[in-house]
């Protein structure tokens, strides 16, 4: 199985702009994509998780996924996610006490004898898009949304040939919209398949669970955001059971759970919110009903 490890990552200076890919994979491939720690590669110590000089973000990639054109939407199935080393975890604004987090045993332990169900998830995620937008935007990005998770399928529209594929921010644990603007922050590996998604079709990051999904937007206004989500939560839920996009805006924005994501803007100006709508897949509506008699 190709792996692509974690030496081959981003410069942070370079986000967004590196049209190079370190790897191809083909559709239907099973691979292994390593990240790393924001603080320091792979966390092992407390002064790991407190050097002197933190590391700048960089994610894993880009790659090159053959057979995806410019408007095609991949369909990133996330087959297993596992921690590598441990976490870090604390306050933003002061990054010389955060804590280490220990991961064994299938838990995150924090201090004072406090633990959490370990909980992978892939915080940061996109496809390279042609310019420059905010991170995160409509081709994914820094999202911090902790359903993009094992077992789940991650959908971004691809806007530049292959896609270009690019990943990391695990986190062992978090909730939703990550209130500090930290998980439990750690290396992971990632194991993904890629195939072609021609059902659900979004323009913005989509997230297919078994029984809903979850339409992600992210924009400067939360209610931007919310409506924005909603709204492409219609057109999904009208495309798949053949209803009008009136009827299904009805049952999305009554019975879809709107939720966070990186909702803490890191006291900047310019960071978007991220706003899920998850929404119950239902059967397609039989003939005739809710119409009057």
């Amino acid at each position: 199985m190709q792996r692509i490890t974690r030496d081959h990552t981003v410069p942070f200076a370079q986000r967004y702009q590196v049209r190079e890919p370190v790897a191809e994979v083909a559709l239907g491939e099973s691979f292994i994509v390593e990240t790393i720690n924001s603080r320091t590669p792979i966390i092992r110590t407390f002064e790991d998780a407190n050097p002197r000089q933190s590391r700048q973000r960089e994610e894993t990639g880009p790659i090159f996924v053959k057979g995806i054109l410019p408007g095609d939407v991949l369909a990133i199935r996330i087959e297993d996610l596992r921690p590598e080393g441990h976490a870090h975890g604390g306050w933003w604004r002061k990054p010389g006490e955060n804590s280490l987090l220990e991961i064994r045993d299938g838990r995150v332990f924090f201090p004072g004898g406090l633990s959490a169900p370990q909980a992978m998830m892939i915080g940061d995620i996109y496809v390279t898009p042609q310019g420059m937008p905010l991170n995160p935007w409509d081709n994914g990005g820094n999202m911090d949304f902790k359903d993009i998770c094992e077992g789940h399928t991650l959908l971004l529209r691809a806007e530049l040939p292959g896609g270009l594929l690019v990943l990391g921010d695990c986190h062992a644990a978090q909730g939703d919209g990550e209130v500090l603007g930290l998980g439990a922050e750690c290396a992971g590996e990632a194991r993904l398949q890629i195939t072609k998604d021609e059902t659900f079709l979004p323009d913005r990051p989509t997230i297919i669970k078994e029984h809903s999904f979850i339409s992600l937007a992210c924009r400067q206004s939360y209610a931007e955001a919310r409506d924005l989500a909603a709204d492409d939560a219609a057109k999904i839920l009208a495309r798949l059971t053949g209803c009008t996009e009136r009827e299904a805006y009805l049952y999305v924005t009554t019975v879809g759970d709107l939720r966070n994501g990186a909702i803490w803007p890191m006291g900047r100006n310019d960071y978007p919110l991220v706003v899920g709508l998850e929404v119950p897949l239902c059967p397609a509506p039989a003939s005739g009903a809710g119409q009057k008699s």
